[in-house]
């Protein structure tokens, strides 16, 4: 396995083969672009989102796990600040340009991984009749004294 990952890093797909496998017919070139997804890291976290919320469901199904990739990646131990890029970047897909279940989605990782720096802009969700359920839920996630304030906040 070792010897597996060098040759993997050489490997390295860019942002753009890596949408096009995701976007390919071929199933064994999906799956090979879900799990690369994490080498290509967090910028690659809207454009999966632009895939989930387009027409082709195969794609959409495959961005999705991608992008759920990425984002436990950048949540691991000792990546602070590719866990910081994540939260950033899933945020975007939280905005009512994006469908609901990609704006649910984004959410659902961002209490997995967010800390206080998501906090307001997942604060501002609350009211959102469309995903201010979700908003709470993954603010109840996130650890520390600024979610608890803003969900204190929102309950008044």
């Amino acid at each position: 396995m070792i010897a597996f990952i060098p040759a993997l890093l050489a490997q390295r797909p860019t942002a753009a083969t890596l949408l096009a496998d995701i976007q390919s017919g071929d199933i064994e070139i999906r799956q090979r672009a879900v799990e690369q997804a994490p080498l290509v890291g967090t910028p690659i976290i809207v454009p999966l989102g632009q895939v989930m919320a387009g027409t082709d469901p195969a794609a959409a199904k495959a961005a999705l796990e991608a992008l759920r990739c990425v984002a436990h990646h950048a949540a691991r131990p000792g990546a602070t600040a590719e866990r910081r890029n994540a939260s950033r970047e899933l945020v975007k897909l939280t905005r009512s340009s994006f469908p609901r279940h990609v704006r649910v989605e984004a959410l659902y990782l961002l209490g997995c991984l967010a800390g206080s720096e998501a906090v307001p802009a997942m604060a501002a969700l609350l009211q959102d009749k469309e995903i201010g359920v979700e908003a709470r839920i993954a603010l109840e996630r996130v650890p520390g004294t600024a979610a608890r304030r803003a969900l204190q906040k929102a309950r008044r």
